[in-house]
């Protein structure tokens, strides 16, 4: 699994971790992960497809079916630069 580093102010940090485990994530990043997914389907909310082809891409990765994919392989595929 790739890594993503940010940089979060201290309070927000904070509240991330409080509701991860509120909600008993197993994690920060699984909390962090879903959020991320749900956010990328909301903004393709117009294009449900792109929104089901990332979600197949996504399930086969998490699977080991892929070793993964390169920002240019999923644009040719989604068509994101559209």
């Amino acid at each position: 699994m790739a890594s993503l580093t940010i940089k979060l102010p201290d309070n927000q940090k904070n509240e991330i971790e409080a509701v991860a485990e509120r909600k008993n994530y197993n994690s920060t990043s699984e909390y962090v992960r879903e959020a991320l997914r749900d956010k990328v389907e909301e903004d393709l909310v117009l294009r449900p497809e792109i929104a089901e082809k990332l979600r197949r891409r996504l399930r086969e990765y998490e699977e080991g079916e892929s070793d993964g994919y390169t920002l240019e392989e999923l644009d040719e595929e989604l068509g994101l630069s559209e």
